[in-house]
C-alpha cells in the first residue's frame, strides 16, 4: 500500500510560516497540515499520536517541522519529540524556528568558505562580532563558537537581555560574550577590532555606517542577512557574494542576504528531502543544519 507523504507543521505561535510550507511542498511532501499552539507540554503526546497510525519503519512517510520564533523553545521541543519516539514506531523531525537554524548555518558556512578562499583563514581564532541578538544572531553565535571563533554578540537596544542567549549557549556547551551598543559611537567602537562582522538586526535597519567600516582596519569580511533596504551595513548589497567593498584603509569582502539565502534555501530543501528518503528516523537541529550548509557553501 502506497502512503501519501505527510508533513505536520508545528508551532507554539498562532500561525505557521508560508516559507516553510512552500519548502515542504517543493521537497516532495504531498499533504501539509498546520498545527498552531503546540508547545513543550503537548509535543510528546502529539508525536505519539502520530507514530502509531502507520506501520513500523515508516519514518519517510511522516515528517514534523518545528517552527515558531524562539530558538530555545524549538530546541527543547525537538528534544522532547526525540524522547517521545517508541522504536520502531518513529517519525522524522526538523526544527528551524523562524528559519534561524538554516539561515545561521548558511551564514557561517559562507563566511568560512570566503575566509578560506580569499584570506587562507578559517573561523578558528577569528575575532567575530555579531550585531543583533534575535534568533539568527543567537544561532550564529553558537555555530561560530563551535567553529573556534572568538565571538561577541552585541545587543542593539536597552531592553535586550541575556536570558535567551545564556540558555541557548548552555544547551550547546559554549560560552558567548555579549554587550549592549545602542548608540552609533558604541557600535563604531565595537566594530573597530573585528575581523568578521555580521549584522542580524530587524529588516530595514542600518546598524553600521561608513564611519564604523573606516575604523575597522583589520576587517576581512562583513555579512548582512537583511534583504530589505537599507541593508544592515553600508556598502554591503543584497547580491554581494565575496565582493570587494572599499573603505578608507583598503577593502574587505562583502556577503549580502541573497548570497546567504542561496545556501539557506539549499540547506533547508536538502534536509527536508533527506527526511523523505531515509528509512530511519531523522531528528535534525542546528548542528545538522550547519553540516548540510557546509556542503553547499
Amino acid at each position: 500500500m502506497s502512503r501519501r507523504r505527510i508533513m505536520h507543521m508545528i508551532t507554539p505561535s498562532d500561525s505557521v510560516s508560508p516559507f516553510d510550507v512552500n519548502m515542504a511542498v517543493d521537497a516532495g511532501y504531498e499533504v501539509i497540515v498546520p498545527h498552531c499552539g503546540v508547545g513543550e507540554s503537548s509535543i510528546a503526546d502529539f508525536v505519539q499520536d502520530s507514530i502509531f497510525s502507520r506501520p513500523p519503519k515508516s519514518a519517510s512517510t511522516t515528517g514534523m517541522f518545528i517552527g515558531g520564533g524562539d530558538v530555545n523553545r524549538a530546541s527543547e521541543m525537538l528534544e522532547i519529540a526525540k524522547r517521545a519516539m517508541v522504536p520502531p514506531f518513529e517519525v522524522s523531525v526538523l526544527a528551524d524556528p523562524n528559519g534561524a537554524f538554516t539561515t545561521s548555518a548558511a551564514l557561517v558556512a559562507v563566511i568560512e568558505r570566503c575566509l578560506t578562499e580569499t584570506a587562507s583563514e578559517t573561523l578558528n581564532g577569528c575575532n567575530l562580532k555579531i550585531f543583533g541578538g534575535g534568533p539568527v544572531g543567537l544561532s550564529t553565535a553558537v555555530l561560530a563558537k563551535e567553529r573556534g571563533a572568538s565571538v561577541r554578540l552585541i545587543r542593539l537596544t536597552e531592553r535586550a537581555n541575556n536570558v535567551a542567549l545564556s540558555e541557548f549557549a548552555t544547551r550547546y556547551g559554549v560560552e558567548i560574550d555579549s554587550c549592549r551598543a545602542v548608540e552609533p559611537s558604541e557600535r563604531i567602537a565595537e566594530a573597530a577590532d573585528a575581523q568578521v562582522i555580521v549584522t542580524t538586526a530587524k529588516a530595514g535597519i542600518q546598524v553600521l555606517g561608513q564611519e564604523a567600516l573606516d575604523g575597522a582596519s583589520g576587517l576581512l569580511i562583513a555579512a548582512d542577512v537583511n534583504a530589505v533596504p537599507p541593508t544592515g551595513i553600508e556598502g554591503v548589497e543584497v547580491m554581494h557574494n565575496a565582493d570587494d567593498v572599499v573603505c578608507k584603509w583598503g577593502s574587505f569582502k562583502s556577503i549580502g542576504a541573497l548570497g546567504i539565502g542561496r545556501v539557506k534555501y539549499k540547506t533547508q530543501l536538502e534536509m527536508l528531502k533527506s527526511m523523505l528518503s531515509s528509512e530511519d528516523s531523522l531528528v535534525l537541529g542546528l548542528l545538522d543544519a550547519y553540516a548540510e550548509a557546509d556542503r553547499h557553501a
